[in-house]
């Protein structure tokens, strides 16, 4: 775990891109983690360290808890990584390349680049128009910061309905395009930028083998 930590650390120096905004990420991750935390202390059975009720947390939920929390941070540093160095198309198009050999056993690869490629895109303009609409609904008067659960949770039925008729408007409007353009999904497709598989592209895979068999091996 210490490893992966290490090894995290050094992509992130290596990718210059500052912590604080890593740490902000995790910041909306605080909740996640911390019931993953308490799940397993209080679950975990073992040697008893605190007693709260008629519940107790135990030594090994604890230290269970806690890497866990840590693998969640970590695999959510992963991809904030790797989004925030790769482009979304450069990132289905390299993806489409590894997997390549996939096709030969009638696995979609074009697809599923097609897909992620996609999904990628418009993350960022979902977020964005769910919080225009957020500030609409506060506007008119909606109790997001009421301290009733119930009305909380009702405030967010006005603003995942347009959002989520938006999201399909959106998807409607993107297949009627790429049929209107004559997109037919075959395999190697013409792209207006190919990709060079270069020596610090081999490099880098094999760092990242060899880190992986490194972490196998001292498990």
């Amino acid at each position: 775990m210490l490893s992966s930590l290490l090894i995290m650390l050094a992509g992130i120096v290596l990718s210059d891109i500052k912590l604080v905004r890593f740490i902000k990420g995790l910041r909306k991750l605080a909740v996640v983690l911390l019931i993953s935390f308490l799940l397993q202390a209080f679950v975990t059975p073992g040697t008893p360290v605190l007693f709260l009720g008629n519940y107790d947390i135990t030594r090994e939920g604890l230290i269970l808890g806690g890497s866990t929390a840590l693998r969640l941070a970590l695999l959510y540093l992963c991809s904030s990584l790797l989004t925030m160095t790769t482009s979304p198309i450069k990132l289905a198009s390299g993806m489409e390349r590894l997997l390549a050999p996939l096709q030969y056993i009638n696995i979609p690869v074009h697809q599923l680049s097609l897909i992620t490629s996609t999904a990628l895109r418009f993350i960022p303009t979902i977020i964005e128009e769910a919080e225009l609409i957020t500030r609409a609904q506060k506007c008119r008067g909606a109790k997001f910061n009421s301290p009733k659960l119930k009305d909380r949770l009702l405030s967010l039925v006005p603003v995942l309905i347009p959002l989520l008729a938006n999201s399909l408007q959106r998807a409607n409007d993107l297949a009627v395009a790429m049929e209107s353009r004559c997109y037919m999904g075959g395999p190697n497709p013409s792209r207006t930028a190919g990709l060079c598989f270069k020596n610090q592209d081999r490099l880098t895979i094999g760092l990242v083998i060899s880190c992986f068999v490194l972490l196998f091996l001292l498990q």
